[in-house]
């Protein structure tokens, strides 16, 4: 069967014109190029993570006792352990060694809740 073929002569044939409106064919069939906008994002959507992000910051602060007021007592509230003297009064020593029991408690407190 393939020696019956004419070696020399081409077997396809390409139509008459067919290259001359071939670009213009081709770009007819594909469909329009859709024109992509940019996304416009507020700029309140963009501050909302932030702000989130900032609240369980200070919210983690106020869970470990950073902000804790009751905690701390004002200088003017410690008493001094010794007088103008030298020697401490026994009162200011009672008073002292109970404000040292309740940083002791409250450390323990704390120890106890953030340990376990």
């Amino acid at each position: 069967m393939l020696d019956n073929l004419d070696k020399n002569k081409n077997p396809f044939k390409v139509p008459e014109n067919y290259f001359q409106n071939f670009n213009a064919e081709i770009m007819e069939k594909l469909p329009a190029k859709e024109i992509k906008t940019a996304k416009i994002v507020p700029l309140w959507k963009k501050v909302i993570p932030w702000t989130a992000v900032a609240a369980a910051f200070v919210g983690v602060l106020f869970l470990t006792g950073v902000f804790d007021q009751g905690s701390q007592a004002d200088p003017g509230s410690i008493p001094a352990t010794v007088s103008a003297s030298g020697i401490a009064s026994s009162e200011e020593e009672d008073f002292y060694y109970s404000f040292l029991e309740d940083e002791i408690v409250k450390a323990k407190y704390k120890e106890m809740l953030y340990n376990n």
